[in-house]
């Protein structure tokens, strides 16, 4: 997997970051966004590359892959900055002119469209019979907003995308105009996109040709939200680009598209197959993270997930479970310090300067800063040391906190996000599903009526994922494992998939989890 034949440069400017070491390890960039925005970022990529007839082409590492992101400003302006709708049309009391009049001018004074549009919506007036129409639909767009309630700026507001004039990028005002940010939108949800890009053909052949429908413009949901614009197609930005993925291959890639595949592969109406793709999207983001950690310390396979089934109270499953999360949450600043080690300290003629009697502690000092600004992109004005000891301990600091407040905060907003990780009834982070992912893990996994032991046994071979003893046994330190606590595990399961009609149980006592939304079932 890290073998340099599978890994290319990147193409890009190393200058804006601090230092280059995670970014090596795990791309540019995995950090902490909106779980929310995770998935409107992978669609709002694959839809731009859609429009260039690239859907799911194969990218490598050392391309840069750009594309085009739609803005609709007009649209952003008419869901969420547009206050005064409701209350113009209660005081107009039933007078349409008035209510017409009114509210252009308001918008005219308040709206924001940039330079390149004008705050001119009298357009609608002929979109729209009456202005109560015009409020009955900005009201339903506005049901479907995602994460209703944040406190976020109008232009990081997004609706659920239920077209591909829904999907637009986050931006945010400056002066007269509007830029780009990656605060929202910080590169994740492109990442997800370019590993899918890497799978093998076939898979990518199935998920390009199930997706595409959902960008078609002629659907009468994206009609709707066209009704909203003035021109065929919304307003768009600059081309961006500049996310990079490290690997041309890797166990992550065909794992994360069989997943995709088989969701899209129900054929759920409209876009409906978002909701189940968002957590297995986090989900597989994460295994990419903690895989790649583990490969560094010379382990080729997924790390365990020990996974308690919430319970009324503390047992060693739950023990279990807190061990496992913090394992291979610890697994990343081990990989960067094994990434270090390999990349800048293994270099011979660093040791041999350092060794040299002739220089002072200044001169090796300043040959060392140098040296790690060649291998690791380091910016030599971060640190201030003496000499190349007190720089090599402050640099390992330096660059685990650099991890911790980027990727290792990422993966955890990726384990909370996608429902894999939790605090419930405890302090500390463990390895708990929730309902929606253990729905979208069994929407992914299960065709047939899959008797519960096989289901168990495919999701821990799959994922490494453990819930039952018997795999529980293998994978658990001994004075963590009781056969008991983990049965009761296995039994919660059983009664929560019961629960969301996922599993049935027979006369004769057996469990057996089903796909109802699979046509073959």
């Amino acid at each position: 997997m890290i073998y340099p034949d599978n890994i290319e440069e990147f193409f890009g400017s190393k200058d804006r970051n601090e230092a280059w070491i995670a970014e090596a390890i795990w791309g540019h960039r995995l950090e902490r966004q909106p779980f929310s925005a995770l998935m409107l970022e992978f669609l709002g990529m694959a839809e731009g590359m859609f429009r260039q007839g690239k859907l799911l082409s194969n990218t490598r590492p050392g391309e840069n892959p750009e594309y085009v992101a739609n803005r609709s400003l007009q649209l952003r302006n008419l869901l969420f900055n547009n206050p005064r709708m409701e209350e113009i049309l209660r005081n107009a009391q039933g007078s349409d002119e008035e209510s017409w009049i009114t509210w252009l001018r308001v918008m005219k004074e308040s709206a924001s469209v940039g330079e390149h549009l004008t705050p001119d919506f009298s357009y609608l007036r002929t979109r729209f019979d009456t202005f109560a129409e015009l409020v009955s639909v900005v009201r339903l767009l506005r049901r479907i907003a995602v994460d209703p309630g944040s406190e976020r700026s109008w232009t990081t507001q997004f609706v659920f995308p239920i077209g591909p004039a829904a999907l637009y990028e986050a931006i945010l005002e400056k002066g007269e105009g509007f830029e780009r940010t990656r605060r929202v939108f910080t590169r994740t949800g492109e990442l997800a996109y370019l590993m899918l890009s890497r799978a093998s053909e076939p898979l990518r052949a199935r998920i390009r040709e199930s997706l595409a429908p959902s960008f078609d413009p002629n659907t009468s949901r994206n009609k709707l939200v066209l009704r909203l614009i003035s021109s065929p197609e919304p307003d768009r930005g600059d081309s961006k680009g500049g996310t990079y993925l490290p690997y041309k291959k890797h166990p992550a890639f065909d794992r994360m598209a069989e997943d995709v595949a088989a969701i899209l592969s129900l054929n759920l109406p409209d876009q409906d197959a978002f909701q189940y793709l968002q957590p297995l999207l986090g989900l597989h983001l994460y295994l990419y993270g903690i895989e790649t950690a583990n490969y560094m310390q010379g382990d080729s396979q997924l790390p365990a997930l020990i996974c308690e089934i919430l319970a009324p109270k503390s047992d060693l499953v739950r023990k279990a479970a807190v061990g496992s999360y913090l394992q291979n949450d610890s697994l990343g600043a081990m990989a960067v310090r094994k990434f270090i080690d390999k990349t800048a300290f293994a270099d011979t003629e660093l040791h041999k300067t350092l060794a040299d009697k002739a220089l002072d502690d200044l001169a090796k000092k300043e040959y060392l800063a140098e040296h790690l600004a060649r291998t690791c992109a380091f910016k030599k004005d971060r640190i201030e040391a003496p000499d190349p000891t007190t720089l090599t301990q402050k640099f390992y600091s330096f660059a685990d906190r650099l991890y911790r407040n980027g990727t290792a905060d990422g993966l955890t907003a990726l384990a909370t996000g996608c429902g894999l990780a939790s605090k419930r009834g405890t302090n500390r982070y463990r390895y708990a599903p929730t309902d929606d992912l253990l729905r979208a893990l069994v929407l992914a996994n299960v065709n047939a009526p899959l008797e519960e032991s096989a289901f168990l046994s495919h999701i821990h071979k799959r994922y490494r994922i453990v819930i039952g003893p018997t795999e529980a046994k293998n994978e658990v330190l001994n004075y963590l494992f009781d056969e008991t606590d983990f049965k009761k595990n296995r039994d919660r399961l059983a009664q929560h998939l019961i629960g969301m009609g996922l599993a049935h149980r027979m006369s004769d006592a057996c469990t057996y989890v089903i796909n109802p939304m699979d046509s073959r079932e």
